[in-house]
């Protein structure tokens, strides 16, 4: 029994020889790193199990305790600004965002969540700028072209926007965001029988849902058709909510086209 101590102890004094022999022994400077990493990725999990949960607020404190440990890493800083979009942090959003496209420049998400940021702190000609580098960095994503064209129309360019909305349909013809924006942006510039079509031929399919059928009623009530808009309005809301609605589509009409837009385009492109 004695000798196991002193066996114990010499095999330990090999083994850190043979370390040293081969450089594995790691600094103090490495140990902090990892202990860093690990705590990092340690939040990140918490963090993302905690969203998925539903409580976004407690996994932004996660993410933002991510941050401290390791924020030099973009991925990090991606968590907080998704996160922080969805609870309408909008300038936490752009801080972060803007850290990740500084940390990894060659990615568009970063410039794309940075464009979105940008949006709803209405600062659309920013927007434009962080989209056309998102765009850029990923010619076939059609997000940051639907990003642009919303951008776009915030600047009062329906026309751009448009151009926009129709190059992302290419890459993506089923996806409904570009074809409700472009149906939106249609009624902007006065042009409602396309508006209409447009927008009637997105409430039918599937992806578009209540939302298409909302703008088309809003683009009815631009036009003058208010019974008809009232009517689309009665497929998904009760009497109470299609009154305070058509409120506001006639205030929607009283507008200048610079507010109007904006008023049309609250929210947060795809």
């Amino acid at each position: 029994m004695p000798r196991y101590p002193r066996l114990i102890a010499v095999l330990a004094a090999l083994l850190a020889l043979s370390a040293c022999a081969t450089g594995e022994v790691p600094t103090a400077e490495e140990i902090k790193q990892d202990n860093a990493d690990s705590r990092a990725r340690q939040f990140l999990r918490v963090g993302d199990a905690t969203r998925d949960g539903g409580d976004a607020v407690s996994a932004l404190a996660f993410y933002e305790r991510a941050r401290t440990q390791r924020p030099d890493w973009p991925e990090v800083q991606a968590r907080i600004g998704e996160t922080a979009l969805a609870l309408g942090q909008a300038e936490l959003a752009r801080t972060a965002f803007r850290r990740q496209a500084d940390l990894a420049p060659a990615d568009a998400a970063g410039f794309l969540g940075l464009g979105k940021a940008l949006i709803l702190l209405d600062r659309p000609k920013d927007a434009a700028d962080a989209f056309a580098r998102a765009a850029a960095l990923a010619p076939k994503d059609y997000r940051p072209l639907n990003g642009l064209g919303v951008a776009q129309d915030l600047l009062g360019d329906p026309q751009a926007a448009q151009a926009r909305y129709k190059e992302a349909l290419a890459l993506a013809p089923d996806k409904a965001s570009p074809m409700n924006n472009l149906g939106l942006s249609l009624a902007l510039a006065g042009d409602f029988e396309a508006a209409i079509r447009v927008l009637g031929q997105a409430a039918k399919d599937p992806q578009g849902g209540a939302r298409a059928r909302h703008n088309l009623a809003i683009a009815l009530a631009l036009s003058g058709d208010m019974d008809k808009a009232a009517q689309i309005a009665r497929l998904d809301l009760g009497e109470a909510d299609v009154k305070s609605n058509l409120e506001r589509y006639a205030a929607l009409r009283a507008m200048a086209p610079r507010e109007r837009a904006r008023a049309v385009h609250i929210g947060i492109p795809e």
